[in-house]
Parts: C-alpha cells; sequence; structure tokens
C-alpha cells in the first residue's frame, strides 16, 4: 500500500510538473535580451531551476547558465564546472515545487529581489538575486544574474 501510494504521489508530481512547464511564461530555451526586464530575468532562472531535467542535459541549468553576467562565468565556469557547483551547493533550489517572489529593488543599473522556494520535501528556502544591466560589450544593456546569496527564511514575504 505505501509503494502504491509513494508510486501515485510521484506520478502526481511529475505531471503537474509538466503541465506547469508547459504554461510557464518563458521557454527553456530563451536567450537575454535588452527587452528582458530583471524581475522577469529572475523569473526565468527560477522558472529553470525548478524544471531542470538531468536527462535532458541540465537544461534548466543551461538556461540559469545564460543568464549568468560575465563576472559570474568568469567566477563559476565553464558550464560544467558551473553545474556541479550548483547541484552541490544550491541543489535545494533545483525542482523546487513553489515559488514566492518579494518585491524587487531597482537602483541605477543594480537589482535585487528575495525569493522562496519550497523543496520537493516541504522546506523552505530562501535567495537573493542580484542582478546588474550590463555595460558596453556583448550583453550591454542586458539585466543579467551577477550573484544570488542564500538568506535566512523568515517567513514568505519578508523584505530584505
Amino acid at each position: 500500500m505505501r509503494t502504491t501510494v509513494s508510486l501515485i504521489f510521484t506520478v502526481l508530481l511529475t505531471l503537474s510538473s509538466n503541465v506547469w512547464a508547459d504554461q510557464s511564461k518563458y521557454p527553456l530555451n530563451i536567450a537575454p535580451s535588452a527587452s528582458i526586464e530583471p524581475a522577469d530575468v529572475v523569473q526565468i532562472v527560477v522558472d529553470a531551476l525548478r524544471v531542470n531535467n538531468p536527462d535532458s542535459g541540465d537544461d534548466g541549468i543551461a538556461t540559469v547558465w545564460r543568464f549568468a553576467a560575465p563576472s559570474n562565468k568568469a567566477m563559476t565556469g565553464p558550464l560544467e564546472r558551473f553545474t556541479k557547483m550548483l547541484k552541490g551547493g544550491y541543489g535545494d533550489m533545483l525542482n523546487h515545487i513553489d515559488s514566492d517572489y518579494g518585491p524587487i529593488e531597482v537602483q541605477d543599473d543594480i537589482a535585487i529581489q528575495p525569493v522562496w522556494l519550497t523543496t520537493p520535501s516541504g522546506d523552505e528556502v530562501a535567495y537573493v538575486f542580484q542582478l546588474r544591466r550590463q555595460g558596453p560589450g556583448e550583453f550591454e544593456g542586458i539585466w543579467m544574474t551577477e550573484s544570488v546569496y542564500p538568506i535566512a527564511p523568515k517567513r514568505r514575504g519578508t523584505a530584505i
């Protein structure tokens, strides 16, 4: 009986994740663009982490990598190293089942936004995303993730 209930739960969780992925505002293959606002960049990254699939080459992590600022990539790359780092130190972000976004604060070319995630086990974790609008060069004018910091999850909706 316990195995049957566990199997049913797993199937339902998989189906709900697939339905969610189909309803996501952005596809996993989206590329950074100057037309994407900072709050949308955070949503793209968080959504990609939610639906990451190791069997598809960690496609969610690859999306997160595309939106990483060059300064971030210089510290964490290449992609293979970034993937290992994310799975090792930020694994609770992968395949989370719920997310709650705090207010985004934008000042000049920097944006920060807290995000609360519910892991598949029901634990709550929280992170602050820091984005920067890129200066002259290949990504000029594009908001990209500069860093992500874990914070203590006091309760959903608490501002930083």
